[in-house]
């Protein structure tokens, strides 16, 4: 559930060009070509349009997550417990994967608890205990949520069940941690690529998508995730309590996955950039 955040551009760096010429008494520069006039005005404005609606989405991005978070519980602790059971009995998990719920007067002990076993979780478990944020590691096989919003815990669940129902699943859960090597890899195979006259480069047309489809198996995966909770909910609703209201727990859900949808756009956005600042840069 933990939500994404970027930032492309540093406000404390700047960049300074200067050139020097010996100039030839006999030798009179060219005039600046228009076209490559326009051209570099084209660009730098492209890059501030994008630069703003990053910024924009990034609020957006905040705003998703602060619905998400004052939502309210869509039932008991009790009743989600019995729900979490469930989605671990029902996928041969019960024995494998470790919930805990966590505030401020256990997270020290907890944290304690798997730092006995190698993992240190300490810094990863304050934002759950302040109810900022809930997480599934598959390293460690254990699924947290903050104690006082339980309901995240069935979304950390649904990344276990993903990370244990095939090779597919396994994929895009772990796709994550490859994007970040995206626009270095664009980059060069841009400057193998590039066109006489300075037209653009099939990449340099379509950095943005290309940035966002390789964010896309992530957002998918998260969707699946919140659908195995909100499913599992749904079972225990109908077989023990009637009267539960599942339409707090999909809001929720529906902000949750909101974050990752628009973390996508963003670092599409921020893939482009990248092109348009090296390209710039020559």
């Amino acid at each position: 559930m933990e939500g994404v955040n970027y930032n492309y551009q540093n406000p404390n760096t700047q960049r300074y060009y200067y050139t020097t010429r010996t100039y030839n008494p006999r030798y009179i520069e060219p005039a600046p070509r228009k076209n490559d006039d326009l051209q570099e005005v084209k660009a730098v404005a492209t890059a501030g349009i994008l630069q703003g609606a990053a910024i924009l989405l990034q609020k957006l991005s905040q705003w998703c997550g602060n619905k998400l978070m004052q939502g309210k519980e869509f039932t008991n602790s009790e009743n989600v417990k019995k729900i979490a059971s469930k989605m671990l009995f029902d996928n041969g998990l019960s024995n494998k994967i470790s919930v805990e719920y966590i505030d401020k007067k256990n997270v020290q002990s907890i944290a304690g608890k798997y730092k006995n076993y190698g993992f240190d979780l300490t810094d990863a478990l304050g934002p759950v205990a302040r109810g900022e944020n809930a997480f599934y590691t598959d390293q460690v096989k254990l699924a947290v949520a903050p104690k006082n919003k339980p309901s995240l815990i069935l979304h950390e669940l649904g990344h276990a069940v993903n990370a244990h129902k095939g090779k597919f699943l396994k994929f895009l859960q772990n796709s994550r941690s490859k994007i970040t090597a995206l626009s270095p890899l664009l980059i060069l195979l841009n400057n193998f690529s590039q066109k006489p006259d300075n037209e653009k480069t099939f990449i340099e047309k379509n950095a943005g998508t290309i940035g966002f489809l390789a964010f896309l198996p992530t957002i998918v995966e998260e969707g699946i995730a919140s659908l195995r909770g909100i499913k599992a909910a749904k079972q225990i609703k109908n077989t023990v309590d009637k009267t539960m209201d599942l339409k707090p727990l999909k809001r929720n859900y529906a902000f949750a996955w909101m974050t990752y949808l628009i973390a996508g756009i963003i670092f599409g956005i921020g893939t482009k950039l990248s092109i348009l600042e090296n390209k710039n840069s020559k």
